[in-house]
């Protein structure tokens, strides 16, 4: 890994600022398919009753209109521009998948449909007679439409599910921002000032660690810290010098020599702060 991505994922303002975004997202995407899922259901309830409201007025209104025609005199197959006045029906509502007119027996004259989408709903008929001459008693045929208010409600979701994506990242990346600069930079300021006090041991572990310029309102705690480090510092100071005085007289006392290989292995270097022994 490039030391610059290193730094950025040990950086706790990335940390921190990433988990509230990974978080807020994964809660606040649960929380709007659940209110979406509720709104498709209620939303799929009403507009089923306000589609077949609607299919019921225009066909009423349709049958009306040719039944006037048909006791005229008008038969149902000679009336003209009827096939053009259903597409534009269609057009006009798009809740409606087919418009038809039947004849008294039932057979098929006139029909306008749309083509039916990928996961539409089944329709709901609609089926109004047209008063012949003779009255209710004497159907000259029928008006059938089919309304499906899933269409429209298909459309009204997607444009929500769009809005509220939005709406739940834009939340998160304010949270998150808040978060890394308000919790995470005050966190990363004591990451670095506790690797500076660990370089600066390490580059001489001989002396004690240098004091850093620490105070509780720059960095609640870390005076602290810095002390406790400062002791195990010198703790492991003193062992790591006892270790070695025994080590070096350990190697005084090896006259032939057959302790220094294993005295070298415990403590490296050893051997070599003491002269060479000469061969007897």
């Amino acid at each position: 890994m490039r030391p610059e991505l290193q730094t950025l994922t040990q950086d706790l303002r990335w940390r921190i600022g990433l988990l509230v975004l990974a978080l807020l997202t994964l809660i606040g995407s649960a929380c709007a398919l659940w209110v979406l899922q509720d709104l498709r259901r209620d939303g799929l309830r009403a507009a089923s009753q306000d589609a077949q409201a609607l299919a019921q007025s225009v066909a009423q209104q349709l049958a009306q209109q040719l039944g006037r025609a048909v006791r005229l005199g008008i038969p149902l197959p000679e009336l003209p521009g009827v096939p053009a006045y259903l597409q534009a029906a269609l057009q006009r509502q798009p809740m409606f998948t087919r418009i038809a007119i039947e004849d008294g027996s039932g057979q098929l004259l006139y029909s306008a449909a749309v083509p039916t989408q990928p996961g539409q709903g089944p329709a709901s008929p609609v089926r109004v007679p047209i008063a012949g001459v003779g009255g209710a008693s004497a159907d000259a045929g029928a008006v059938l439409i089919d309304a499906d208010a899933g269409a429209s409600l298909q459309r009204w979701l997607l444009h929500a599910y769009g809005q509220s994506a939005a709406l739940v990242l834009g939340l998160a990346s304010a949270a998150a921002l808040l978060a890394a600069w308000g919790v995470g930079a005050p966190m990363e300021r004591q990451r670095r000032q506790v690797l500076q006090r660990l370089q600066r041991c390490s580059l001489d572990p001989a002396e004690p660690a240098a004091e850093l310029p620490m105070t509780e309102a720059a960095a609640p705690g870390l005076p602290a810290l810095a002390q406790a480090l400062a002791q195990g510092d010198a703790q492991l100071l003193a062992a790591r010098r006892a270790v070695q005085d025994y080590a070096h007289e350990l190697l005084a006392m090896d006259f032939d020599g057959r302790l220094r290989a294993d005295i070298e292995r415990c403590v490296p270097g050893a051997s070599a702060e003491l002269p060479a022994r000469a061969p007897e």
